[in-house]
């Protein structure tokens, strides 16, 4: 019993301690802060005066980056040594770099700084055309690089009912590779023998339209070919004409009616080629040629004559493979203006001397 009592005794006892440290162990916090008014306008004070410290810190930062600025800008964007004062202008084609200096809004003495360079090749751009690429570079501290990459003409765009003074001039349409319509500038004479393209999208096309028409890409597409085929002869290809969604009509200078198809225009050209070759050989003149087809090629030939219209009467060959097309049963009118009174030779060579 004694043993039991000394045990809960122990115990107990051990509790008590573990309560103590318990209570011991306990963090308390007194509120000490006197709110009386004296206390209260001393901390005002400081308060007051921690503020007019950082106030006046951040005054004097203030005026020591403003007058870091104002020194750096008076002595970059101000200063007559960064005034732009030669310009180093450079193309691939004939365009003036007065014209470009007064599209792309850049003067001579204004500070090289403070030129947008982005600005000004948007403008270039937008408002010529018949630029493709345009690239500024600044070249401290008072000289700039414009260079120009003009688009090159392939063919000239027309429409049907077109008057013939109002083909192959200065303001006329002129198309590049892509597609992409600009004004013929001076002088135009280099143009002259590029084909001209009859499309009925002429009277909704101005200078920076792109024609994405599969007709105008494909008659594009011929008229490169075609040069690259005929670079060194004397046969020139002179207008397309664009009727239907399945083929071009082409005239060449010899007075023939070429009917180009859509796909494989390589092999179409080479085909042309080698038809011109065979009526040299046999010393008559090409009329007609569906290079559509690729084998059997359905061909007309004439003999020599001289005509006042550029060509016999020219009537479109047709197979059962390809649909008839009624609209190009006449040649077109346009066609007859760009050819008047040619003599047609008895055998025309192919490749120049």
């Amino acid at each position: 019993m004694k043993k039991n009592k000394r045990s809960l005794s122990s115990k107990g006892h051990s509790r008590m301690r573990k309560r103590k440290v318990t209570r011991k162990g306990v963090k308390q916090s007194l509120n000490v802060r006197v709110n009386s008014k004296k206390s209260v306008s001393v901390r005002r004070k400081i308060f007051f005066v921690r503020f007019l410290k950082w106030t006046a810190l951040t005054a004097m930062m203030l005026v020591v980056l403003f007058g870091s600025y104002r020194g750096v800008d008076r002595f970059l964007f101000e200063s007559p040594k960064f005034a732009l004062s030669n310009i180093n202008y450079k193309t691939d084609g004939e365009l003036p770099q007065s014209r470009v200096l007064k599209n792309s809004g850049i003067v001579l003495g204004q500070n090289i700084l403070r030129i947008n360079i982005k600005d000004a090749k948007e403008r270039i751009l937008n408002e010529l055309p018949m630029i493709k690429e345009v690239e500024i570079i600044r070249q401290m501290p008072g000289d700039m690089t414009i260079k120009v990459s003009e688009r090159v003409p392939v063919a000239w765009l027309s429409g049907q009912n077109t008057p013939e003074s109002d083909l192959r001039i200065i303001g006329g349409i002129l198309l590049d590779s892509g597609g992409n319509a600009f004004a013929a500038e001076e002088p135009v004479l280099r143009f002259k023998s590029l084909p001209v393209m009859i499309s009925s999208e002429y009277s909704k096309v101005s200078p920076g339209y792109e024609l994405n028409s599969l007709p105008v890409q494909k008659g594009l597409e011929i008229a490169l070919n075609f040069y690259d085929s005929f670079r060194n002869s004397p046969v020139i290809l002179e207008s397309l004409h664009s009727r239907n969604d399945f083929s071009i009509i082409g005239y060449i200078n010899t007075g023939a009616e070429i009917t180009f198809g859509f796909d494989d225009i390589p092999r179409q050209v080479s085909d042309l080629k080698l038809l011109l070759a065979e009526a040299t050989r046999r010393g008559k003149v090409l009329a007609e040629a569906n290079v559509m087809v690729k084998r059997n090629t359905p061909v007309k030939f004439a003999n020599n004559f001289i005509s006042d219209s550029t060509a016999p009467r020219a009537v479109p060959v047709t197979t059962r493979s390809v649909p008839n097309n009624q609209g190009s049963k006449k040649k077109s009118k346009t066609h007859k203006k760009l050819n008047k009174v040619v003599k047609i030779p008895r055998a025309l060579p192919i490749d120049a001397e």
